[in-house]
């Protein structure tokens, strides 16, 4: 009778552990690996384990900012089954991550040539949701390595070579609109570029959003300027996107 008391409170009870194949990942790849429960002191009932993909994200509050957990996707493992005191059981999975999940590998993402890697404002993790009945719920945080698709590195690497470095990038809380797409997942993430030779450059900032499709990659470009109004222009790097003169392409769109 003690035991079972203790253990829903969450003295005893069961545990829960995400164990990841690989933590470094790409939008749109597959994230495999397995739930291990381990068994409390006494049996108990569990109504569901769920993984939910997060990200932190930005969020305005009157005049400020905050940052907020925000939840990108839900998967579920296992529906109702007994942990069984002392016992180990595990549970596989492989899911598919969004093609919009964002990316925070800061050398992944560097200006190819400048000296600094950009402050990437971006953590994404998995958190293991392990519903217990009539019981405290366990729980586990599980982050990931998300790597920039190669289109994200060349648009990166075509901005440096017009001579911005990407300074820094973070998610924001809304939905982006590029043309007839829009972002899904209930945020998006921006990519800040900045004149690597400050007062040489009519433009003071550049921001650049992206939104990943089966199709390619919808990019959204706000450039900041000194003496006129942001402008604002989009692109589509379609599936011949390597054949494509992109430094050319935006210099005619930042001109």
């Amino acid at each position: 009778m003690f035991k079972k008391l203790f253990a829903a409170v969450g003295v005893g009870g069961a545990t829960v552990d995400t164990v990841l194949d690989n933590a470094s990942v790409y939008p749109g790849s597959t994230l495999n690996g397995y739930v291990l429960i381990r068994g409390g002191s006494v049996d108990q009932a569990i109504e569901y384990v769920d993984l939910v993909l997060m990200t932190e994200a930005e969020q305005k509050v009157g005049d400020s900012e905050v940052r907020v957990a925000q939840n990108i996707g839900q998967f579920r493992v296992a529906n109702t089954f007994i942990a069984t005191a002392g016992v180990e059981r595990r549970l596989p999975f492989s899911l598919t991550l969004p093609l919009e999940t964002p990316v925070n590998n800061a050398y992944a993402l560097a200006t190819p040539g400048y000296g600094y890697a950009p402050n990437v404002k971006a953590a994404v993790w998995i958190h293991t949701d392990l519903a217990i009945a009539s019981a405290i719920d366990a729980k586990d945080r599980d982050f990931l390595d998300v790597q920039a698709l190669p289109q994200m590195q060349r648009l990166i690497a075509a901005m440096g070579n017009l001579g911005f470095a990407h300074v820094s990038s973070d998610v924001e809380i809304g939905t982006a609109r590029i043309g007839q797409v829009a972002s899904s997942i209930g945020c998006y993430q921006e990519f800040e570029f900045r004149p690597m030779q400050q007062g040489f450059s009519r433009i003071k900032e550049v921001e650049i959003t992206c939104i990943s499709r089966a199709d390619g990659v919808y990019v959204l470009i706000e450039a900041d300027r000194s003496f006129r109004r942001d402008s604002y222009c989009s692109m589509h790097m379609d599936q011949q996107w390597q054949n494509v003169d992109w430094e050319g392409r935006l210099r005619m769109m930042l001109s």
